[in-house]
């Protein structure tokens, strides 16, 4: 393993802002797990890098190629529990797992990597539930996979069937309270049960370019062009604000965006942005551990 690289931080006091800490980590999407480890994708590069919470990095996996640990244009990492980190490896259409430190663990899917696994398609989002079920988004087929502990899909949710809870371009998927599922379909966000039932648009009307989303058990939180909302665990608006007043440069748009450990991180093109929690959940408090390894 290289060695750790120890990275400059920057503390920025922005106009109206909290005092927020800038890291020159570049990436496309990011995760946050229970400890406060900060897990990095970058699909223009095809790694993953883990950093501890001094923004250290101590482990890296990655580059292009079908092998394990490899990558093709990987969409999207999950990595909340500080056990299991899946990684949504777009264009080798399937899921890889690592362990925690990032050591390979298995794979999901993969047509060309002996993995296939019949009705899965190119996975742009992964998510865990606190059950063990996996949920994946699945572009090519315009739905989202539930699969179950023996690695089979046990349910498809969101195809043809579904009505008005029918998937067009599913991008992202959140498991937030009671267990519902958020799916980020174009410009709308769909609400589906655990069991994967259609349930309603959250705050239909009211988002007009959704990009990302992030969820919890207690809240939802919608990037909306420049704009985040939050929504409480009821799906009731509780805030919102604009995340260019945050960043150095309002200019740059936000890749990817994570609310843990009272904080706000936000990823673009330059770098990351952490700042304290603008809408701090106060039931909600930080993990704490000894020393910063993960």
């Amino acid at each position: 393993m290289k060695q750790p690289i120890l990275l400059v931080l920057t503390l920025v006091l922005l106009p109206g802002a909290a005092l927020s800490q800038s890291v020159p980590i570049a990436g496309t999407k990011i995760d946050v797990d229970v400890y406060g480890n900060l897990f990095v994708l970058n699909a223009d590069d095809n790694t993953l890098s883990l950093y501890d919470r001094e923004y250290k990095r101590v482990a890296m996996v990655g580059g292009q190629g079908w092998d394990e640990g490899r990558f093709d244009r990987p969409s999207s990492v999950w990595a909340r529990n500080g056990m299991d980190v899946f990684v949504a490896d777009y264009g080798n259409r399937r899921v890889q797992r690592f362990d925690r430190v990032l050591r390979f663990v298995s794979l999901l899917g993969g047509v060309d990597a002996g993995g296939e696994l019949p009705g899965f398609g190119y996975p742009t989002d992964v998510a865990l539930s606190r059950l063990g079920e996996l949920f994946v988004c699945d572009n090519d087929n315009k739905s989202v996979l539930k699969i179950g502990k023996s690695g089979s899909i046990e349910k498809t949710i969101g195809g043809y069937d579904a009505g008005k809870g029918r998937l067009l371009n599913p991008s992202r998927i959140e498991i937030g309270p009671r267990d519902n599922l958020y799916v980020l379909d174009g410009r709308r966000i769909l609400v589906f049960d655990a069991f994967g039932n259609f349930v309603r648009d959250l705050f239909e009307g009211v988002t007009r370019e959704p990009r990302e989303i992030f969820a919890d058990g207690s809240r939802i939180a919608v990037l909306d062009g420049g704009r985040l909302y939050i929504f409480d665990s009821a799906e009731r608006p509780s805030g919102e604000c604009d995340v260019a007043g945050f960043l150095a440069d309002s200019t740059e748009q936000v890749r990817s965006f994570a609310l843990a450990q009272e904080k706000l991180y936000l990823l673009t093109g330059k770098g990351l942005t952490i700042l304290k929690d603008p809408f701090p959940d106060p039931g909600v408090r930080p993990v704490e551990k000894e020393g910063n390894s993960p």
